[in-house]
């Protein structure tokens, strides 16, 4: 009996530090921001997921000037650049590694409740030429060191920030 207060206060620690906080991407710049939208398992060692592209584009892409959205993984499809697919993996379970739709019951029963956001690794490209001209590395270096939390290239900058309001987290990134 003395347990259940001790599972009690794991499982509200456990719930406390799931995926709550929603993404906002704001791309105030002149150019498509195309690369890789990563999530990441509380558990250093758990399952991870990255976007496929979106539609119309060939890569994860956010473009020049746009806004989404996302609330939680399991309706990121029905954002304005809704992601349809994640592509998962698990380096503890290999049998979950794969391609779910966004709302496969697998997304949010074990996804949403065990990932956060933890970056996007992109290239801004201009959206008539294709050109690149900045590439960053946009997240939460205490989830993933590998990301920064701001950075500035040649020909714009990027910020990856959370705000906490009474009604909860709120994770953006802003590109200028």
């Amino acid at each position: 009996m003395k347990k259940i207060p001790l599972l009690l206060s794991a499982l509200a620690g456990f719930l406390a530090f799931a995926q709550t906080s929603p993404l906002v991407i704001q791309n105030y710049s002149a150019y498509n921001a195309e690369g890789r939208l990563r999530t990441s398992s509380i558990n250093p060692s758990g399952p991870y997921m990255y976007a496929a592209p979106n539609i119309p584009y060939g890569s994860f892409t956010i473009p020049a000037g746009g806004f989404t959205q996302y609330d939680k993984f399991s309706t990121a499809g029905t954002a304005p650049y809704g992601i349809t697919l994640w592509y998962v993996g698990d380096p503890t379970n290999p049998a979950n590694n794969g391609t779910y739709a966004y709302n496969h019951p697998f997304i949010a029963a074990v996804m949403d409740p065990t990932n956060v956001w933890a970056g996007f690794d992109f290239i801004l490209k201009d959206p008539v030429t294709q050109n690149g001209v900045d590439q960053f590395r946009m997240g939460d270096p205490a989830v993933d060191p590998w990301f920064v939390s701001t950075a500035t290239g040649t020909f714009s900058s990027a910020d990856w920030f959370t705000i906490t309001t009474p009604s909860g987290p709120t994770t953006y990134l802003q590109i200028f």
